[in-house]
């Protein structure tokens, strides 16, 4: 749906009524606390890191960071006493000195479920959990729950099909992804791992597997990249609370306007009974 000129009706947005104009809504401005900033650690040094972190912190109750190794995560700590770190994901989390006088953030509706093939796939899944749920998602993992291991992926149906967004973490071969798209209706987020042996060439193999899936209704992050994921997984969700919103809009315009056309049918009908009986 594309809100040119703000009417959400493109080039025949002059036809629609005063009352049915979704511009207030269509361009509302983005929420700068729903989708906040993630810091790139690589390339960064420890004090690029820090004060990027501090600076957020001015405007937003929590800063993350992300691809942290430890090392980093130690020499941070010495211009940023209060961060935290998650050595599975590799993030770091500050929070704001003075984090009630700062907005809470939205929690968007919907949920993401974050789906790991194998142990060695959890770092990825781990930042995919954490940094949509940062960004404003309500995530839950399901691990081991690889090709190798599909009584466990069935077993978790019911779970999966409740998600409204499922990211799926594999190397190897990354038949995963495939399958839980099979079984689900909502967007499938392939994120392909380096995990893997032999011909799995660091990625490739499972990158090219997933991109190749037959099944439809997978779209695909780069090669370990569970950061891009959790993006797209939060852009979906967000996509779909705009239509959801825009669908209740022009319901309750739909409502109103036949509310008024039966009053105005009713008071007709009242005047032209107290005609006849005059």
């Amino acid at each position: 749906m594309h809100f040119a000129n703000g009417t959400g009706l493109g080039s025949v947005g002059a036809q629609v009524a005063p009352e049915f104009n979704l511009e207030s809504l269509a361009a509302t401005p983005v929420d700068p606390h729903q989708t906040p900033e993630v810091v790139w650690g690589p390339g960064k040094s420890a004090d690029q890191i820090a004060m990027k972190l501090l600076s957020l912190t001015e405007r937003q109750r929590v800063a993350m960071a992300a691809r942290i190794d430890p090392a980093t995560y130690s020499a941070v700590r010495m211009h940023a006493p209060g961060v935290e770190y998650n050595a599975r994901a590799r993030t770091l989390k500050l929070r704001s000195a003075s984090a009630d006088q700062l907005p809470k953030p939205r929690r968007l509706p919907g949920s993401v479920a974050v789906v790991s093939a194998d142990t060695a796939d959890q770092a990825i899944a781990e930042e995919v959990r954490v940094l949509a749920d940062y960004m404003g998602a309500y995530c839950f993992p399901l691990r081991d729950v690889g090709a190798a291991n599909l009584h466990a992926l069935l077993s978790n149906v019911d779970s999966l099909r409740a998600a409204d967004v499922v990211v799926v973490v594999a190397g190897t071969d990354c038949a995963l992804p495939a399958l839980v798209a099979g079984i689900t209706q909502s967007p499938v987020i392939a994120v392909p791992t380096s995990a893997g042996f032999g011909a799995a060439l660091g990625g490739m193999a499972p990158l090219l597997a997933a991109l190749s899936a037959n099944t439809p209704g997978i779209t695909l992050a780069n090669i370990d990249n569970g950061y891009g994921a959790a993006a797209m997984a939060v852009r979906m969700l967000r996509m779909a609370a705009r239509l959801h919103a825009v669908r209740s809009a022009a319901e309750a315009a739909a409502a109103a306007a036949e509310a008024a056309a039966r009053a105005v049918e009713a008071a007709t009908g009242a005047t032209a009974a107290n005609g006849a009986h005059n």
